[in-house]
């Protein structure tokens, strides 16, 4: 056989290794990780800690369901850890003020929905790219809640009703992974099973024919940020429920987690290609990597470290995937 045949012959076999690799390359180090650690330390697979890898993956792993939404349109939010900080004092200052934990949930997801809209403004009727406007928004609304807490935190008492959301449990399942899974379970459907889904796909896989096929492109991409505040909200309020405290810079490291999981998840950056699924089992994993970091008894410092890693290799799979 020549060589030319022979390259003939198992190029297809390459692009197909490349393709699956590209695709669940990360789950497969998942499984490798969780064997190690399994190994490693007789703690990683006990129930206790498995229930506690989980409530660490609901933090970021419910505002990445929004996340992944916006990356299926080709745009980029990144205005989501000032969402977290600001929704989680807006709750804290309801509870404050006497008001009890529905109105407390309900402001912490009025204020993402608020956020959300005005990045749908920007982006649609302004048409400034949605990186550079939710850029703006980041700094924008994290200088309104500094500026209103005067950069103290908020805690005592008062915060207590909202304790069950992030501490409290449906039979032996913390109520924060049922959120969790109830949340990826909507997310997949409407995805799938929804003409606003198909849409969602469609627009950013390709504007231009999504808009000449009737559909409403600039509706769809308010909404989707729309959708995406409300989960920033939502992840707001479960923190401050979980830390039991109220402060402005609260979501500051969300960002690298947030991306590195929908990216590592397999959505394109371009848009229009990715499962809401891969985004679940990537929080869960990235949850796994700072939980084993302890578990190993590694300094905490080197999270960073790590989480910046997998944020340059998930874009890397990206280009594979491209």
């Amino acid at each position: 056989m020549t060589a030319l045949a022979r390259a003939r012959r198992q190029g297809p076999n390459r692009t197909q290794l490349v393709d699956f690799l590209a695709e669940y390359g990360f789950v497969a180090f998942f499984v490798i990780w969780v064997v190690f650690l399994s190994i490693a330390t007789d703690a990683f697979l006990t129930e206790r800690n498995l229930l506690l890898l989980l409530r660490q993956a609901s933090i970021y792993g419910i505002p990445a369901i929004g996340a992944t939404f916006v990356i299926l349109l080709g745009e980029l939010d990144i205005s989501f850890g000032s969402v977290i900080g600001v929704a989680g004092v807006a709750a804290a200052e309801v509870l404050v003020a006497g008001g009890d934990a529905t109105m407390a949930i309900a402001a912490a997801i009025g204020v993402g929905v608020l956020v959300g809209a005005v990045n749908g403004f920007l982006v649609t009727v302004l048409r400034i790219p949605s990186v550079v406007s939710t850029l703006g928004m980041l700094s924008v609304v994290l200088g309104i809640a500094v500026v209103y807490t005067g950069g103290t935190a908020i805690h005592g008492p008062a915060l207590d009703p909202i304790d069950w959301l992030a501490q409290g449990y449906f039979g032996p399942i913390p109520i924060p992974v049922i959120i969790l899974f109830v949340g990826y379970s909507v997310g997949w459907f409407v995805l799938n099973r929804t003409r606003f889904g198909m849409h969602v796909y469609l627009t950013g896989d390709n504007r231009e024919a999504a808009y000449r096929s009737g559909i409403g492109v600039d509706r769809v991409r308010v909404a989707v940020f729309i959708i995406a505040g409300a989960l920033a909200g939502l992840g707001g309020v479960i923190l401050v429920s979980r830390v039991s405290q109220a402060q402005a810079t609260f979501g500051a490291d969300a960002l690298f987690p947030v991306l590195t999981a929908v990216i590592l998840g397999g959505a394109g950056l371009q848009g229009g290609r990715g499962r809401i699924g891969n985004t679940l089992i990537a929080s869960i994993f990235l949850a796994s990597l700072l939980n084993g970091i302890i578990l190993l008894g590694v300094d905490a410092q080197y999270q960073r470290i790590v989480l910046g890693a997998i944020l340059i290799a998930a874009v890397s799979l990206d280009r594979f995937r491209s």
